[in-house]
């Protein structure tokens, strides 16, 4: 009798253990992703500042004088040249619209 007491009580001091285990890996995970939109709002205001202060540099006039000086622009992709497979995980539809616009050419 005082075994079975004994294994018990070991048993329940098991699972308390690993509940407390799980409890504080999802604490931590919570914890990380907290801490991971942090990262992304103080990048999102660093974007957002620095895009402020390009516009404030720059005007529609001195792009249009740099593009002129670059002189005309000529496509990445060579003419002919085969259009990209769909992506396998796109689904069918946005794979079947993909196909129907490369048939079209230019408009």
């Amino acid at each position: 009798m005082f075994a079975k007491l004994v294994v018990t009580i070991l048993a329940c001091g098991a699972c308390g253990g690993a509940l407390l285990s799980v409890r504080h890996a999802r604490l931590q995970a919570a914890h990380e992703m907290a801490e991971a939109r942090l990262r992304i709002r103080h990048h999102e205001r660093d974007l957002q500042r620095m895009r402020a202060e390009i516009s404030m540099r720059i005007t529609p006039e001195q792009v249009e004088a740099m593009s002129v000086m670059l002189g005309p622009l000529q496509s990445a992709v060579p003419e002919g040249c085969a259009p990209a497979p769909p992506a396998w995980w796109l689904p069918d539809q946005v794979a079947e619209q993909a196909e129907r616009r490369s048939g079209e050419g230019p408009a």
